[in-house]
């Protein structure tokens, strides 16, 4: 295993294990997996966000359409923070999803700056002239401290995060509410919910719906629509990287995810006229107790205001409530300026339950070429 280290904070790089007998690169990744739910557990108050040792051997195992690289943060011994660097392997690819966690006692003393450090020049090393971070804030309240994106959609709470970013030069491009659907509550209106966006698409389209991977007649299908994805969604000021998409990626993805121990469900619309699939949503179950999350979900921009979106989301909840009757909730993620998702959820139920910031920082190629001289060095 490649390990490297700054004084005396070390950084131990989380390598796939060789087999099942592989053991010291299996309790690497248990310790690695561990820092990150002490972080995970800090903040949300229980489980609901947990990693899992499978999860992160399963995206290890699977290196083919990003490169990624994560590093367990030890200091005397102590493990005490983790940091995560992702870019595509498309050619031309810039822009790096950075993550820089530490353990809620080892904080105040600088080392989510030293980890931050880190990972960035790992970015750079990588090609990445853009560098971006995802960080879980509380939405702000009254009275509070509040840092609002350019776009004006949206604010985070001024915390410590928050700070530490701006100190490095990051400006927050866009806030995503984070919201939670009590199913239970809302699984008598579901059906009702279904027939009126049904009703209102009219005989144009079908919904269609499946547990586990996508049946071969809608592979390209949906592999087109999660190639717009980096396109359509909305990205605010963040930059974006072009994705090529195809029936074989699409196998790849859900290949890992069944790995990871996670259940995926799907339910898409098909426009009747061309067979196109022109809506899907994707709902991935990790394990049992713990909520489901909802993923992406989009319907194609010549085909929207048919009410497709409610359509498919009621229709895969609907499939949840059937074959998985213990997930008592659901997690999801949407843009503050996505108005027309976010009315979809609304409506269903979701409420929201904290703010997650796009935070960016561009470096200019001198800069870039710069730190990476002094890796060098």
């Amino acid at each position: 295993m490649s390990d490297g280290h700054t004084g005396g904070l070390e950084h131990l790089e989380i390598e796939a294990p060789a087999d099942a007998f592989d053991e010291p690169a299996l309790s690497r990744i248990a310790r690695y997996v561990a820092t990150a739910n002490r972080v995970t557990q800090a903040f949300w108050g229980d489980d609901s966000h947990d990693t899992t040792v499978d999860e992160i051997v399963a995206s290890l195992r699977h290196p083919d359409d990003e490169i990624v690289r994560r590093f367990l943060a030890v200091e005397d011994g102590r493990d005490v923070g983790r940091s995560i660097a992702a870019i595509n392997r498309e050619e031309g690819a810039s822009v790096a999803y950075l993550s820089a966690w530490v353990v809620p006692e080892e904080r105040g003393r600088g080392l989510g700056r030293a980890i931050a450090e880190h990972i960035e020049r790992i970015a750079i090393e990588l090609g990445a002239t853009s560098l971006q971070a995802w960080i879980d804030h509380r939405a702000p309240v009254e009275g509070d401290a509040a840092i609002a994106p350019a776009s004006g959609h949206g604010a985070v709470a001024a915390d410590a995060a928050a700070r530490l970013a701006v100190s490095m030069g990051y400006a927050l491009e866009q806030v995503d509410r984070i919201s939670v659907l009590d199913v239970a509550a809302v699984r008598a209106t579901l059906e009702r919910d279904r027939a009126d966006a049904l009703q209102h698409a009219g005989d144009a389209y079908d919904v269609r719906s499946w547990p586990g991977r996508t049946p071969p007649e809608f592979a390209d299908g949906m592999a087109a629509l999660h190639a717009r994805m980096v396109t359509d969604a909305p990205s605010a000021g963040l930059d974006v990287d072009d994705e090529s998409w195809d029936a074989a990626r699409l196998a790849r993805m859900e290949e890992e995810l069944e790995e990871a121990g996670q259940s995926i469900l799907q339910a898409i619309a098909v426009h009747r006229e061309s067979g196109g699939v022109v809506a899907f949503t994707v709902l991935v179950l990790p394990a049992p107790g713990r909520p489901a999350f909802q993923e992406d979900t989009l319907v194609h921009a010549d085909h929207r205001g048919h009410r497709l979106g409610m359509l498919v989301k009621t229709e895969n909840l609907l499939q949840l409530g059937r074959l998985h009757p213990d997930r008592a909730r659901v997690i999801t993620w949407n843009a503050e300026e996505n108005r027309p998702m976010l009315a979809v959820n609304e409506a269903l139920g979701f409420v929201p339950i904290g703010a997650e910031g796009g935070w960016q920082k561009r470096l200019g190629r001198a800069e870039a070429t710069a730190t990476a001289d002094t890796m060098e060095a």
